[in-house]
């Protein structure tokens, strides 16, 4: 260590009014307790380097940093600076620090550094004592009047501030009403939401060199705050110390609430949007960008934090055959300049599909030439489920009335067919002259109830079968299903020596009601014995798949088969038989039919006399 001058004395030197030292080497700090009784704080408040940085404003705690101090001192022995504190009341008071370096280590860096603080705050609140600043120039006087910005000019030296007219009057105020020291205009006019923004701004302005520009909220004459655009640029000495900045203010108020209202507005319009599922969307052919707004992406359900997919992209999202009808409309639009509005289905992000509205038209520059395409999209899902649901409900009423009137026709006609006979045979009977007559006439009417019984008995299979598709739909094996029907036929397959076999192994299973299904496989398969050729026994193959993701049910026999050309509108009515020699009665297939039709499933059937029939059931 060398001294620089003969050391003060240390006993006692702490109770010197404004002492302070500085010990660098081990980081401690000591200052005269005037300082608390000049900021009108409780004794010992300030008392360490910590605590007296905790007073700072922030701007200025760069003067009490350890590692500036250093190079600030070392290549001189004295420095000053302004600084200043908070005082009891939250208000700025300005001190003089006046220091000197009284050590320095061996690499020549100040080791203990004292000095005094001077309370200034009455020159800085009475700008008269200092020196004038310059006179500004008449062209920038003009200047100043002419513009709609308050210009302000704040010399950092002195720490005086000076407001143009006009920043005045847009506070309100006279030319010169009011104090422009930097500490009224920090904690009377500045909002306080506003001070620790401005704050940073400054320090990382003066000391970063970060550019000033803010809205900040002024008080004005009225007592109300308006929003300003400030912006300020600082000037630096030649040692890098900013000695001046100076800047504008522009009121900002109207911009600030239209910002507001725009915000409200634009709020309300998302959030109605969300509620009615409405969205916006944009193309843009220069760029090739698509846009989406939050709610498109809500309909999408596109996740808001990835980018909104390209154009090529966007349309993947379409099913192949909605690809198509919204390509067209989107082509169309570029090419003629039509309008559209096209419902379709989309695939969303979430591999859901939804039934959506897309409504567009082009967009032209001042040209008139094409550049985009802009619309909305609405999520119909909802409204077209209904639809649905209410065509297919349409269909099954039209489809139900249909087998009525129908069932009301075989009844009316049947029956009245067997009452017909009865009558008649009851008429002969009466005129019967002999025993005999009566005899045969007599057996007339027993084959004709017979015959009634089995078409009522068949009547009333129907309205079962009706009665039926409200049971619920159950997994049923094939394999096992088949055994059960085998079973129950046993007697026919014996006699017949019918082979059946079967392959259900590409599926095994399928859900449908217990009863219908059994129906059909003992109807089918014993049409398959019943019309066998003659003199030839029955191969009667089942078999099962999936097409189009729909389960398949195919019987195939090697029978006599059925002329389709003569009999296809008839092959599944009520009483109509296709082979002479056989005792068919032309019932099965009809209650087939009108059992898979009330399942919603459909059978196809392909056939050539004297080869064979495959019947193929789709579920």
């Amino acid at each position: 260590m060398r001294a620089i001058r003969e050391p003060w004395n240390r006993e006692g030197y702490y109770d010197i009014p404004n002492f302070w030292a500085w010990d660098l080497t081990s980081n401690t700090f000591s200052i005269s307790d005037n300082v608390n009784a000049i900021l009108s704080l409780p004794s010992q408040t300030i008392n360490n380097l910590d605590t007296l940085k905790s007073r700072l404003f922030s701007i200025d705690t760069k003067w009490l940093d350890f590692n500036i101090v250093k190079e600030l001192t070392k290549n001189e022995n004295y420095f000053e600076q302004k600084i200043r504190l908070y005082n009891a009341e939250g208000n700025f008071q300005f001190f003089q620090i006046n220091g000197y370096v009284e050590l320095r280590d061996a690499l020549n860096y100040a080791a203990l550094v004292k000095g005094t603080f001077t309370h200034i705050s009455y020159l800085v609140e009475h700008p008269e004592k200092l020196p004038q600043p310059p006179v500004h120039k008449t062209e920038f006087e003009l200047i100043i009047k002419g513009i709609e910005a308050g210009i302000w000019d704040w010399d950092l030296q002195y720490d005086t501030l000076w407001w143009s007219s006009k920043f005045y009057e847009l506070l309100g105020y006279q030319d010169g009403e009011v104090n422009t020291s930097f500490n009224a205009f920090f904690n009377s006019l500045l909002h306080q939401d506003d001070r620790r923004k401005v704050e940073k701004l400054l320090e990382e302005h003066l000391y970063q060199r970060k550019p000033y520009k803010t809205e900040i909220r002024l008080l004005c004459r009225s007592g109300e705050y308006k929003w300003f655009q400030t912006s300020g640029q600082a000037l630096w000495n030649s040692e890098g110390k900013p000695i001046k900045m100076a800047g504008s203010i522009i009121d900002i108020t109207e911009t600030v609430n239209h910002r507001s209202a725009l915000l409200k507005n634009e709020f309300l319009l998302n959030e109605s949007a969300k509620l009615a599922r409405i969205g916006a969307w944009e193309v843009d052919l220069i760029t090739q960008e698509v846009y989406w707004s939050e709610s498109t992406k809500a309909i999408y359900e596109y996740p808001s934090n990835l980018k909104t997919p390209s154009l090529p992209e966007a349309l993947l999202y379409y099913p192949e055959a909605s690809r198509d009808i919204f390509s067209k409309a989107f082509n169309e639009s570029i090419a003629l300049g039509k309008s559209f509005d096209i419902s379709c289905e989309f695939l969303t992000y979430a591999q859901n599909k939804i039934w959506v509205r897309v409504i567009g038209s082009p967009l032209f520059d001042i040209q008139g030439t094409i550049i985009g395409v802009r619309g909305v999209i609405k999520n119909i899902d909802e409204e077209k489920q209904k639809e649905l649901f209410l065509q297919d409900s349409l269909k099954i009423i039209h489809e139900q009335n249909r087998k009525l009137v129908n069932f009301a026709h075989i009844v009316s006609h049947n029956l009245r067919s067997h009452t017909g006979n009865l009558e008649m045979v009851s008429n002969f009977i009466e005129e019967c002259d002999t025993e005999y007559e009566q005899r045969l006439l007599l057996d007339n009417v027993k084959q004709i109830s017979k015959q009634l019984s089995e078409t009522i008995a068949q009547l009333n299979e129907v309205l079962v079968t009706q009665s039926q598709v409200q049971q619920p739909k159950v997994r049923i094996c094939f394999d096992d299903i088949l055994t059960k029907v085998k079973s129950m036929i046993q007697s026919e397959l014996v006699l017949s020596g019918a082979h059946i076999k079967s392959n259900f192994t590409r599926c095994e299973s399928v859900y449908y009601i217990p009863a219908y299904l059994e129906s059909i496989l003992i109807n089918l398969l014993s049409n398959a014995i019943q019309f066998r050729k003659p003199a030839m026994c029955p191969e009667i193959t089942l078999s099962s798949w999936i097409e189009n993701n729909k389960i398949i049910l195919q019987i195939e026999d090697n029978g006599m088969g059925i002329d389709l050309e003569k009999y296809k509108y008839k092959l599944f009515g009520m009483h109509h038989t296709f082979h002479k020699h056989t005792s068919g009665k032309g019932f099965g297939l009809f209650l087939i039919k009108n059992q898979l039709d009330l399942m919603g499933s459909k059978i196809e059937v392909e056939s050539q006399e004297n080869i064979g029939t495959t019947f193929k059931i789709t579920f």
